[in-house]
C-alpha cells in the first residue's frame, strides 16, 4: 500500500505540472531559447503578440526582438549574464515586433537546469502590457506637460479600466488645477497691482511723512527760538514794570514836591503882600518926615539966625525922607513885579502840578497795562513752553513714525517683488484664463526639472514612449 501510494505521487505531481504548463500555454506568452539566445520553441501568444509564424523566429537568436542599439547596451549583456548564472529576471521589457511596433511585455526570465546541473535553456513566461504601458505613457505624458507648465494638457483614457480611471482623475485634476490656477493668475495679478499701488502709495507716504518729519523739527526749532525770546520779553516787562512803579513813585513825589512849592509861592506871595504893606506904611512914614521936615525948615526960616542950624538939620531929614520915600517906592515897585512873578509862578507851578499829576496817573496806566503785559508775557512763555514740549513729543513721534513708515515702504517694496515673483511663477503656467488683467512682469525662462529615474520595473521615464533604455 505504501509503495502503492509512492508511485502514485510522481503521476500526481505530472499532472499538476501539465496543467499549470497548459494553464501558462493557453493564458500567457511562453518561449524558450538556449542560453546562447536560439530560439527553441514559442507558443502561439507569444508568436500572435510579436506577429511572427514559429518558423520564422526558431533557430534564431533572442536578440531579434531587441534593438541593435538595445542589444549592444552593457545592460544587455549583464542580463544575460545574470541568466548564465542562473538568475530569474523579471519586468517589464519593450521589445520590437514584426511590423517594428513596440511592444511591452511583463515578463519572467526563469533558467532551467539540466540533469547535470548546467543551464539548458531559458523560459520566459510574459503577459502583452502594452496597452497599459501606453495608458501609463499617456498619462506621463501629461504629467510632463503639467510640469512643463502646460495645464491645459488632457490625456486619452486607457481601455484598461484601473489605467483609464487614473487618466480620468489626471484629467478631472488637471482641469481643477488649470481653474485654479486661473483664479491665482487672476489674484495674483491683482495682488501685485495692489501691492504697487500700496508701495507706491507707502513711498509716498515716506516722503511726505519725512518732509513733515523736517518742518516740524525746524517749526520746535523755530518755537524754542520764540520761547527763549518771549521769556526774555517777559522778563524785560518785568524790568520794566519795576522801573515804572519806581517811575510812579518817583512821580508821585515830585507831585508832592510841587505841592510843596506851590504852597511855598502861596506863603512868598503873602509875605510879599505883608512886605508891600510895610513898604507902603514906610513910604507913608517918609511922606509924613518930608512934611515935617518941610515945616521944620519953614520955621527954621522964620527963626531966622537962631534956627538956621536946625533948618540944616530939617533939610537933611527931609533929604533923608525923599532918598527913603524913592528907596520905598522902587521896593515897592520890585515887590509888585516880585509879585507878578511870584504870581506867575504860583500860576506855571499849578500848572506843572496839573501836569505831573496827568503824568502820574499816565504812569500809573502805563504801570498797570505793562503789568498786563508782564502777566501775559509769563503766561505766553507758559504756553510757549508747554507748546514746545508738546511740539518736541510730536517731533518725536513724527521721527518714530517716519521710521515705521520706511519700515512699511521697504515692505511694501518687498510684498510688490513677491507679488511680481508669483505671477512670474503663475505666468508659468498655461491656462485657459488670459492674463490680461495682470500687470506685465518679466519673464523668467523656464528650467525644465531633472529627468526622473527609472521606474521600479526597469522602464525608462513614461515620457519616452517608444525609447529603447531597456533591453
Amino acid at each position: 500500500m505504501f509503495f502503492k501510494t509512492k508511485k502514485a505521487k510522481p503521476a500526481a505531481q505530472d499532472d499538476g505540472a501539465k496543467l499549470m504548463a497548459s494553464v501558462v500555454d493557453r493564458t500567457q506568452a511562453v518561449v524558450q531559447f538556449k542560453p546562447d539566445g536560439t530560439i527553441l520553441a514559442a507558443n502561439g501568444n507569444f508568436l500572435a503578440v510579436m506577429g511572427y509564424r514559429l518558423e520564422e523566429v526558431v533557430d534564431r537568436n533572442y536578440a531579434m526582438f531587441a534593438g541593435s542599439e538595445v542589444a549592444a547596451s552593457a545592460e544587455y549583456k549583464a542580463f544575460w549574464q545574470d541568466l548564465a548564472n542562473g538568475e530569474v529576471v523579471r519586468g517589464q521589457f519593450p521589445r520590437r515586433a514584426k511590423d517594428g511596433a513596440t511592444v511591452w511585455l511583463q515578463v519572467a526570465y526563469a533558467p532551467v537546469k539540466g540533469a547535470d546541473g548546467a543551464i539548458d535553456r531559458v523560459v520566459a513566461v510574459a503577459t502583452d502590457v502594452t496597452v497599459r504601458r501606453q495608458g501609463l505613457q499617456e498619462i506621463a505624458k501629461g504629467l510632463d506637460a503639467m510640469s512643463q507648465g502646460d495645464l491645459g494638457a488632457r490625456v486619452k483614457l486607457s481601455d484598461q479600466p484601473d489605467i483609464g480611471a487614473l487618466g480620468e482623475a489626471f484629467n478631472r485634476s488637471a482641469e481643477q488645477l488649470e481653474t485654479a490656477m486661473g483664479s491665482v493668475t487672476q489674484v495674483s495679478g491683482a495682488v501685485q497691482r495692489t501691492a504697487g499701488e500700496i508701495s507706491k502709495s507707502a513711498g509716498d507716504l515716506s516722503q511726505r511723512t519725512e518732509s513733515q518729519a523736517a518742518t516740524l523739527e525746524q517749526t520746535a526749532a523755530a518755537i524754542e527760538e520764540l520761547t527763549e525770546t518771549v521769556q526774555s520779553s517777559a522778563e524785560g516787562a518785568q524790568k520794566v514794570e519795576g522801573i515804572v512803579i519806581e517811575a510812579k513813585a518817583t512821580a508821585e513825589h515830585s507831585g508832592k514836591v510841587v505841592k510843596d512849592a506851590v504852597e511855598a509861592m502861596s506863603q512868598i506871595e503873602t509875605s510879599s503882600e505883608e512886605i508891600a504893606k510895610i513898604i507902603g506904611m514906610i513910604d507913608d512914614i517918609a511922606f509924613q518926615t518930608n512934611l515935617l521936615a518941610l515945616n521944620a525948615g519953614v520955621e527954621a526960616a522964620r527963626a531966622g539966625e537962631a534956627g538956621r542950624g536946625f533948618a540944616v538939620v530939617a533939610s537933611e531929614v527931609r533929604a533923608l525922607a525923599q532918598r527913603s520915600a524913592g528907596a520905598a517906592g522902587e521896593i515897592k515897585q520890585l515887590i509888585g513885579e516880585s509879585k507878578q512873578q511870584v504870581a506867575s509862578g504860583v500860576d506855571l507851578v499849578g500848572k506843572t502840578g496839573e501836569e505831573l499829576q496827568q503824568i502820574i496817573e499816565s504812569v500809573g496806566t502805563i504801570s498797570t497795562h505793562i503789568s498786563r503785559i508782564a502777566a501775559g508775557a509769563k503766561e505766553q512763555a507758559t504756553s510757549l513752553g508747554e507748546i514746545n514740549m508738546g511740539v518736541s513729543q510730536l517731533d518725536q513721534v513724527t521721527q518714530q513714525n517716519a521710521a515705521m513708515v520706511e519700515e512699511t515702504s521697504a515692505a511694501s517694496r518687498l510684498l510688490s517683488a513677491d507679488a511680481g515673483q508669483l505671477t512670474q511663477e503663475v505666468a508659468k503656467f498655461k491656462t485657459g484664463t488670459p492674463l490680461a488683467s495682470a500687470p506685465a512682469a518679466e519673464v523668467v525662462q523656464f528650467q525644465a526639472p531633472a529627468a526622473p529615474a527609472a521606474d521600479g520595473f526597469g522602464a525608462a521615464p513614461l515620457a519616452a514612449a517608444h525609447g529603447w533604455d531597456d533591453f
